[in-house]
C-alpha cells in the first residue's frame, strides 16, 4: 500500500492510501504536477468563496476597525486578499512567494507570506481562517489525481490495471 499524506504546520489535512499499486514505486516527481495543479484549484475555491468552499467554512468576519481601513485603502477586496500576493502564492506556483517543492517522495506547496501561516493557524491575534482545508469531496479529488497518474505510470510498466474510482 502508498501512504500519502498532507500536514500543514503540523497538522494531518489529508491522508489517502492506494492498495492497488506496488509498493516499489518509489519517485514521484511525475505524478506531483497533476496533484499541486488540484491542490492550487482547491486553494483558490477556498480565497473566492472566503473559506466557505473548505472544510472550516466560512472565514470569520473582518473586525470592523479594519473592514472600515480595508473599504478605503483596498475597495471592493475580499478577505485575505488585500493586495492579492498571498493568495496567489497558495494559487500559482509561480508567484512570487509561492513555494512549491516537488521531490522524489515529497510535495511542499505553501507560501513565504508570513501573513499566510498567521492567517491560517489564527495567530498574533488574528481569527483562524484556514486556507488548507479540505472537504471529503476535495481530498477525492487529489486523491483522483494520484490515482489517474499510478495507473497509468503501472500500465507503462506492463501492468494491467483494473478501472475502479478511487473511495
Amino acid at each position: 500500500m502508498i501512504q500519502f499524506v498532507g500536514n500543514v504546520q503540523g497538522v494531518e489535512v489529508l491522508n489517502r492510501a492506494f492498495n492497488r499499486v506496488e509498493e516499489h514505486i518509489s519517485d514521484f516527481r511525475s505524478i506531483w504536477p497533476d496533484v499541486a495543479t488540484e491542490i492550487y484549484a482547491i486553494n483558490a475555491e477556498q480565497f473566492e468563496s472566503e473559506g466557505a468552499a473548505g472544510a472550516s467554512g466560512k472565514w470569520a468576519a473582518l473586525s470592523p476597525a479594519y473592514a472600515r481601513f480595508k473599504a478605503i485603502a483596498f475597495p471592493g477586496q475580499p478577505i485575505l486578499q488585500a493586495e492579492g500576493h498571498m493568495m496567489e502564492s497558495l494559487t500559482d506556483p509561480e508567484a512570487l512567494d509561492a513555494i512549491y517543492r516537488p521531490e522524489q517522495t515529497v510535495l511542499t506547496i505553501g507560501s513565504r507570506d508570513p501573513k499566510a501561516r498567521k492567517h491560517h493557524l489564527g495567530l498574533d491575534g488574528l481569527p483562524a481562517r484556514p486556507i488548507f482545508s479540505f472537504t471529503e469531496r476535495q481530498k477525492r479529488r487529489i486523491q483522483k489525481a494520484i490515482q489517474r497518474n499510478l495507473v497509468e505510470f503501472t500500465r507503462r510498466a506492463g501492468f494491467q490495471v483494473e478501472e475502479k474510482e478511487a473511495a
